[in-house]
C-alpha cells in the first residue's frame, strides 16, 4: 500500500500554504528589524523583531483553546475550513503595514497585531492536520504518512525561503518584500475551497456515533491528562529547536561573518531542504522502530550533538563549509523526532480530547522553546559574547525531554488510537 496515495491532498496542500505564510516573517526577520524598529543599536533592533517573530507562537495556545474545543466538539474538518481562510487576512495585512517611516508606531503595532494572529491561527491548523493525517481509515505506514505530511509542510518553508533569497537581491526593489506575503494569502483563499470536499475522520465519526464526545474537552484534559500535556510541551518545544537555532537564529551568525541577506536566505534553504528530504526517511524509520522509541533516541541525538554543531561556528570569520556543516548537523538531528512527535503524543488522549490535548501540548512546546529560540539564543550570545552558548541551551532541554519520556513510558499504558 503506498502510504502517500492515502493522504488527503486538500489538508495537505494547505498545511504548505499555512507553513509558507507562518515562516514568511521568521525568515525576513533580520531584513525588517529597521523597517519597522528603527534604532541606533542593531541589536536593540534586532531583538524587537526578533520579538514578533515569538509574539506569533505567544498566541498559538490560545488557538489551540479555541479550536481544539471545535474540533473535540464540531469535528475536525470544521477546524481545518476556519483555519485556512482566515490566515489569508493576517499574511496580507503584513505585506501592506507601511514602514515605521511613513506610520510611526502604528507600524509595529500592526505588526505585532498580524503575528498574533498568524500565531493563534496555526494553534488550530498544525494539529487539525495531523490528526486528520492520524485518524484516517489507514492505520498502516503511519510513519512514512506523517513524514510525507512534516516534509510537505517543510516545502511550504523552502518556498518561502527561496523567494525570500529572490526578493532580498540588491537588485530587487526595497518594496519587493511584501510580494511573498499577498500571495501567500491569495492563495489561501484558493485552498479553502478546495477543504470545503474533505470528510470528517473516522475515528472523530466513531466517537461520536458512540457518543463518547464531552461537553467540555479542557475538563477532561485537566483532570486527567496533566502529565500526559507536560511531556508533550517538552516534546514539541524540542522539535523546533535544531531548525530554528540553524536558519532563523542562523541569519544573525551568518550576516556578522559577512554573508548578504540574499546568502542567508540560501543558507535557510538547505536547512529546509535537508529537513523536508530526511524528514521522509525518518517517518520510513519509525514504522519499525516505534514512535516512543524514536523520539527517545531523538531527543538524546539532539542534545549530544548541539555543542559540536555550535563549536563548528565559534570562530570570528566562518567559512561557507563550516557553516553548510552546523546544519546539517543540527537538522538531521531534529528530523529524529520531527517526523513522529505530534502522532506520538496523540497516543497520550483519547478521541474525546485529543485535539485539545495535542495542540495544547504542540502550541505550549512551540512557544516555550521554538519560538522563543531565536529570541533566548541572541540574548545568550550578547550576554557571554559566545557562540557557543546557545548549544548549552539546547542540550538541556534535549536532556530533560529524553529523561521525561523514559519515565513517563513506565507509567503509562498506551491508549488504542482507534
Amino acid at each position: 500500500m503506498n502510504p502517500i496515495k492515502n493522504l488527503n491532498w486538500a489538508v495537505t496542500l494547505g498545511h504548505v500554504i499555512e507553513c509558507f505564510d507562518s515562516t514568511l516573517y521568521g525568515f525576513f526577520a533580520v531584513m525588517l528589524a529597521p523597517i519597522f524598529f528603527p534604532s541606533t543599536s542593531y541589536t536593540a533592533g534586532l531583538l524587537a523583531s526578533y520579538g514578533v517573530f515569538a509574539a506569533g507562537f505567544l498566541a498559538r495556545p490560545f488557538g489551540a483553546i479555541i479550536f481544539g474545543s471545535i474540533g473535540d466538539k464540531y469535528g475536525r474538518r470544521k477546524t481545518l475550513l476556519w483555519t485556512i481562510i482566515l490566515v489569508s487576512i493576517p499574511t496580507i495585512g503584513i505585506g501592506l503595514t507601511p514602514s515605521y517611516e511613513t506610520l510611526g508606531i502604528a507600524a509595529p503595532i500592526l505588526l505585532v497585531t498580524f503575528r498574533l494572529l498568524q500565531g493563534l491561527l496555526w494553534g488550530g491548523e498544525v494539529t487539525g492536520v495531523n490528526l486528520y493525517n492520524a485518524e484516517s481509515r489507514f492505520k498502516d505506514n503511519l510513519g512514512s504518512r506523517s513524514g510525507f505530511l512534516i516534509s510537505a509542510g517543510v516545502s511550504g518553508a523552502i518556498l518561502a525561503s527561496v523567494v525570500g533569497a529572490f526578493v532580498s537581491m540588491k537588485i530587487m526593489p526595497t518594496w519587493a518584500w511584501r510580494v511573498p506575503f499577498i500571495a501567500g494569502g491569495i492563495s489561501a483563499i484558493f485552498v479553502y475551497f478546495l477543504r470545503k470536499k474533505i470528510d470528517e475522520t473516522d475515528a472523530f465519526l466513531k466517537a461520536r456515533k458512540q457518543q463518547s464526545l464531552v461537553v467540555s474537552p479542557w475538563k477532561e484534559l485537566l483532570i486527567n491528562h496533566k502529565i500526559s500535556i507536560l511531556v508533550g510541551i517538552l516534546i514539541a518545544g524540542l522539535d523546533l529547536m535544531p531548525l530554528y537555532f540553524s536558519s532563523i537564529f542562523g541569519n544573525r551568525l551568518f550576516r556578522e561573518a559577512g554573508y548578504t541577506d540574499s546568502q542567508c536566505m540560501l543558507f535557510n534553504v538547505l536547512a529546509m531542504v535537508t529537513c523536508a528530504s530526511l524528514v521522509l526517511y525518518t517517518g520510513k524509520l519509525v514504522d519499525k522502530v516505534g514512535f516512543e522509541r524514536q523520539v527517545l533516541w531523538g531527543s538524546l541525538l539532539i542534545g549530544v550533538v548541539s555543542l559540536p554543531a555550535f563549536f563548528l561556528i565559534s570562530s570570528p570569520n566562518n567559512s561557507m563549509f563550516q557553516i553548510i556543516l552546523f546544519i546539517i548537523i543540527l537538522v538531521s538531528a531534529g528530523t529524529i523526532i520531527n517526523s513522529c512527535y505530534i502522532p506520538y503524543v496523540s497516543e497520550f488522549f483519547p478521541t474525546n480530547c485529543r485535539y485539545s490535548g495535542v495542540a495544547i501540548s504542540v502550541t505550549l512546546g512551540q512557544t516555550l522553546f521554538g519560538g522563543t529560540a531565536p529570541l533566548i539564543g541572541s540574548f545568550l550570545t550578547d550576554v557571554t559574547d559566545s557562540k557557543i552558548a546557545p548549544a548549552f541551551w539546547i542540550a538541556t532541554i534535549a536532556f530533560i525531554t529524553a529523561f521525561s519520556i523514559f519515565s513517563y513510558s513506565k507509567k503509562r499504558t498506551s491508549l488504542l488510537f482507534f
